[in-house]
């Protein structure tokens, strides 16, 4: 995941929802170590919803201001780290080039 180009990721979540369940792989998969050795100036935020029929909310801000802002109980969890590593990749290319 190219966590470099992310600036700010907010999770709305339901714990108790089985709908909910790629938003807490997503969480998951973002608060490891390595992402976290990565970009370590990330911020991270997670709000627990109380109604357990609540669906799942993603934002994501990346470093050049873009707004991400997802519906995660309509994806798998390959799918949600698809979407959102898009424009990251993007970002990631141009500062690649711009390096040369």
């Amino acid at each position: 995941m190219f966590m470099k180009q992310i600036t700010e990721i907010k999770v709305a979540l339901a714990p108790f929802n089985t709908a909910s369940k790629s938003s807490r792989l997503f969480l998951n998969h973002i608060t490891t170590d390595a992402s976290r050795k990565i970009n370590p100036t990330i911020k991270i935020a997670t709000d627990v919803l109380t109604d357990p029929t609540a669906s799942s909310r993603i934002n994501v801000v990346y470093r050049d201001g873009q707004k991400l802002s997802l519906e995660a109980d309509k994806l798998k969890i390959n799918n949600l780290i698809q979407v959102v590593n898009k424009h990251a990749k993007k970002l990631e290319e141009v500062e690649q080039a711009s390096n040369w």
